[in-house]
């Protein structure tokens, strides 16, 4: 059994690089969500929450694959707190006071109104505060079709500075998106369309055997940083585009330049498939290792 959520795990991995990272949830007042509370806590991240003694704790359950069979998801999440998520349920301008970014999800807005609607009060309070809004767009087809999420997501867009979308949500979010544009003209038109300061692409390549190839690209209104791609040998899939987006972030807030950035968060979206569960615990000098030496076991 693992612990897992988009945005934890982000944070979790920025932690990890020396970001103070906090959590604002809502968490069943029960044994579970203690458990996950502290899972938070166990891993650097402070969490601030909002316990619900009336709710459950989310599940999901994996059925891992190997090709030529997908992995599953099954999600198990009505009547949980973050459900019941509104607006008002935090003081959003004393959480981003001293705030560099702060960070949602597509996921957490699939929970239902009031919780998209949080997103957007979140936003607003970072901005206003000075912090970088940052958005990963993360459709789960199991959560929401697209036809419900995307007059939801194309409500949040405007208040987002950093976009984390693939081509494929591009095209849906987009109004009148051209079908045969390629990623960085649909990233271009985000720009344009919804005021971002930047999109960042994040591709991940199916390769023979159980292995992967990642890459990043970042996209502004005046430069596109397209970094190496990075082959990895699959452990478990689930985790590595929150963990190169956490990688991203803290590189970011450290100051280091676009080409520094896209290329630690590639390696980190390939580092985090030879790990099992959703936690990245790339450490600083795992940032610098590139391929693994001749005897493979570091003594």
């Amino acid at each position: 059994m693992h612990v897992g959520g988009a945005e934890l795990n982000t944070l979790i991995a920025a932690a990890a690089l020396g970001v103070p990272a906090v959590w604002a949830t809502r968490l069943a007042d029960n044994p579970l969500g203690r458990r996950i509370a502290a899972h938070a806590a166990a891993h650097g991240v402070r969490a601030e929450v909002d316990w619900d003694p009336s709710a459950r704790a989310p599940l999901y359950f994996v059925e891992h694959g190997v090709p030529p069979r997908p992995s599953e998801v099954l999600y198990d999440r009505s009547g949980t707190a973050m459900t019941r998520l509104t607006p008002d349920a935090f003081a959003w301008k004393d959480l981003v006071a001293d705030a560099g970014a702060a960070l949602s999800t597509g996921i957490t807005c699939a929970l239902g109104e009031g919780p998209a609607a949080a997103v957007t009060a979140f936003f607003c309070a970072a901005r206003e505060a000075g912090a970088v809004t940052v958005f990963d767009v993360n459709h789960r087809v199991r959560l929401w079709s697209w036809e419900e999420a995307v007059p939801v997501l194309r409500g949040v867009l405007g208040h987002v500075d950093l976009l984390l979308a693939g081509r494929q949500d591009l095209l849906r979010l987009l109004p009148d998106a051209d079908p045969e544009a390629d990623q960085v003209a649909l990233a271009r038109r985000a720009i344009e369309t919804y005021g971002h300061r930047m999109v960042v692409l994040r591709e991940t390549s199916q390769l023979p055997g159980r292995r992967v190839r990642t890459a990043v690209t970042a996209v502004t209104a005046d430069e596109v940083c397209a970094g190496p791609a990075y082959e990895a040998d699959v452990v478990d899939a689930f985790g590595a585009g929150d963990a190169a987006l956490g990688v991203l972030l803290a590189s970011r807030l450290a100051g280091d330049d676009l080409a520094t950035t896209v290329d630690k968060a590639a390696w980190a979206g390939a580092f985090q498939h030879t790990l099992p569960g959703d936690v990245c615990l790339v450490r600083p000098a795992d940032l610098t290792r590139r391929g693994a030496p001749a005897r493979r076991i570091l003594r």
